[in-house]
């Protein structure tokens, strides 16, 4: 099935465009530290921690596709390979919960220690998003 054109109002930047401007902004991947050798840490925490906290947490067995900085590192060496704050989880506990998460540290709402996928806050957080719940 072939799929809908996306409306893109005229002269606004294609997805492309606005991709390439982030990387401009701020660095592309390989630049922000996620390399070869990220690759291989990352493949060898999910060997030791192979399901999400976050699910696992609320009871639900979910393997882990994504290694998390609890502490978001904003380009600083030393917290990007601390392993004391790294946290496998699912996609879409890292891209739903932990980003409210750290909208809310960022802000000041919450602490370090929320950030963690099975923290209180974290689990609370996760319950009132998930839309598969009766």
């Amino acid at each position: 099935m072939k799929r809908a054109k996306q409306f893109r109002p005229a002269g606004a930047p294609s997805r492309k465009e606005q991709k390439q401007e982030a990387d401009r902004w701020r660095g592309n991947a390989a630049d922000r530290g996620y390399n070869h050798r990220w690759g291989k840490a990352r493949l060898t925490h999910l060997a030791r921690s192979p399901l999400c906290i976050g699910c696992d947490a609320e009871g639900l067995t979910v393997p882990a596709t994504v290694v998390d900085h609890v502490d978001p590192h904003h380009g600083d060496p030393d917290k990007f390979w601390d392993t004391s704050m790294w946290q496998s989880c699912c996609k879409w506990h890292h891209d739903s919960v932990k980003q409210r998460l750290e909208a809310l540290y960022a802000r000041r709402q919450c602490t370090l220690t929320d950030l963690w996928l099975n923290s209180p806050l974290a689990i609370a957080t996760a319950q009132g998003m998930r839309c598969d719940e009766a």
